[in-house]
């Protein structure tokens, strides 16, 4: 996305920080003017099409650290008219935004406003309703890392290679996986305009794990590292109105928190939260420890294995100067784009269901660059793959087969569970696998599966071949992609079916 030379602009509505609309800190930790001096440095920079500074119209905190009554909204602000004009016809939507001067310093909350038009801007109305600091507990407002303003990106390409060169630095990732972080990073910006983002789960040694987290600090919105995670350490954070990006060092990852932050890849969910609710829809990165093997995953996480690169010492982190710029560079990135990213297209067809939902909000939060959109595509490609090899050489993937197998044979009328046992411990030994099934697996896999076993007489339990019976099988089969597998076995009818609804599913 390239960047407007109009400005955004934003306006001081406190008495007792006036000045917050002129000092913000550079790259280099220097302060800039972010109204009166934003044309004479854009005149000063080769006269590149860039964006110029938002400026801040603030309400600080009565007391760093205290709870205020109500939230700051991060949705789109309602549009306001200056001559008759909406605002939202002369750039992007308003929006509230949380920002600190210094790292240390007190939280402003900000009404953004992009001004075309140079220093005539827009005034808010007075009849406007306050914009309210998110409550929260001191450690953590103390701790929270935003952005002290915004600055110039240059392109969408240019602020996604400079994050990249940042991963690449800081930890030991190959250029792959730093290319996924690097797309991860820039959607947790546009977290309310997203109808889903995946959570990535971190494994390998600690002290690398450690690096990416703090790492990611620089490039995620709103971060916030936290070293364990239940239910009640989610509900002390105002997550339904902050909308953190949550850094999680937690090794002892229960089945039931799994199941709580999977919930959060997505909105419209509700936590009870002291006499309260809240939302439960925010980003997330876990770190889950050495191996992945005995943690409770879900399958539309985003695995990412740390310490692939050799290294006799550890990199440096980041910089504070280093977080600032890339702090403000992405709120300048988010606000202009955020428009675009909330009516984004992008669909990509061809991949698992989990995996294409995956690459699509990833590839939507990059705007006016088509091309780099696409380049999720193939760096998901590989995952794909191992989705679909997981799904089919799971448990329920082998009993699929196994049932599909029997399915196929000439004149079975009926399956008996001991004989789906039987060819699944079969196909196990084909493969080299030391692994058994019970007859009493196979009846609880197969109810699960929505097909339900009945007596067949004094010889036990199993499954009526009859035309509905086989036609969930084979839709199952192409669902867990096993179909392929009874490849060697002539095609049914029911085969036959299927394969044309996936091709028209890809048309």
């Amino acid at each position: 996305m390239q960047e407007p030379t109009d400005r955004l602009t934003t306006q001081s509505t406190s008495e007792d920080e006036t000045q917050m609309d002129k000092p913000v800190a550079t790259p280099q930790g220097a302060t800039g003017e972010l109204a009166s001096n934003v044309e004479a440095r854009n005149a000063a920079t080769d006269n590149t099409e860039t964006a110029s500074i938002p400026e801040v119209e603030n309400r600080s905190s009565e007391e760093e650290g205290s709870k205020s009554g109500s939230a700051a909204s991060t949705e789109p602000a309602a549009n306001s008219v200056q001559d008759g004009t909406p605002l939202k016809t002369l750039g992007p939507t308003p929006m509230t935004e949380l920002f600190r001067r210094d790292s240390d310093g007190p939280i402003h909350v900000a009404f953004v406003r992009y001004d075309p038009g140079g220093p005539a801007e827009p005034k808010i109305p007075h009849s406007d309703p306050p914009y309210d600091m998110p409550a929260m507990p001191p450690t953590l407002y103390r701790s929270l890392v935003l952005p002290p303003g915004g600055e110039r990106f240059g392109s969408a390409r240019e602020l996604f290679d400079s994050i990249l060169a940042l991963l690449q630095k800081h930890t030991m990732l190959p250029e792959k996986e730093c290319s996924i972080l690097t797309y991860w990073s820039i959607a947790t910006w546009f977290l309310e305009f997203l109808p889903f983002l995946p959570s990535l789960a971190i494994t390998g040694p600690a002290s690398a794990a450690d690096l990416l987290l703090r790492t990611l600090v620089a490039v995620c919105r709103r971060p916030v590292l936290l070293a364990d995670v239940s239910p009640a350490v989610l509900c002390a954070l105002p997550l339904g109105e902050l909308m953190p990006t949550l850094l999680i060092r937690d090794l002892q990852l229960s089945k039931r928190m799994a199941a709580l932050l999977d919930a959060s890849n997505q909105p419209g969910y509700l936590v009870r939260s002291g006499k309260d609710f809240q939302t439960f829809y925010f980003a997330k990165c876990i770190y889950v420890g050495e191996q992945a093997k005995h943690q409770p995953l879900a399958t539309n996480n985003i695995h990412i294995h740390v310490g692939g690169k050799s290294r006799r010492f550890l990199p440096p982190l980041p910089t504070d100067d280093v977080i600032r710029d890339f702090q403000s560079r992405l709120f300048s990135y988010r606000f202009l784009g955020h428009d675009k990213v909330a009516a984004s297209k992008f669909r990509v067809v061809g991949f698992r269901p989990e995996v294409s939902v995956m690459a699509q909000v990833l590839g939507a939060s990059i705007v006016d660059d088509p091309e780099l959109q696409s380049g999720i595509i193939e760096l998901l490609k590989e995952r794909d793959e191992q989705s679909r090899v997981d799904r089919s050489s799971g448990q329920n993937g082998i009993v699929l087969r196994s049932v599909l197998w029997h399915c196929h044979q000439p004149d079975q009328q009926q399956l008996f569970v001991r004989e789906i046992a039987a060819t699944v411990n079969q196909i196990y030994s084909e493969e080299g696998e030391s692994l058994k099934i019970s007859s009493e697996t196979v009846g609880h896999v197969l109810k699960n599966l929505g097909l339900y076993t009945r007596r067949l007489g004094n010889a036990g339990r199993g499954l009526v071949l009859d035309k509905t019976t086989l036609a969930r099988a084979h839709e199952l089969g192409y669902a867990n992609e096993v179909l392929r597998d009874s490849s060697g076995v002539p095609a049914c009818g029911h085969c036959h079916k299927v394969r044309l609804t996936q091709i028209e599913e890809v048309v």
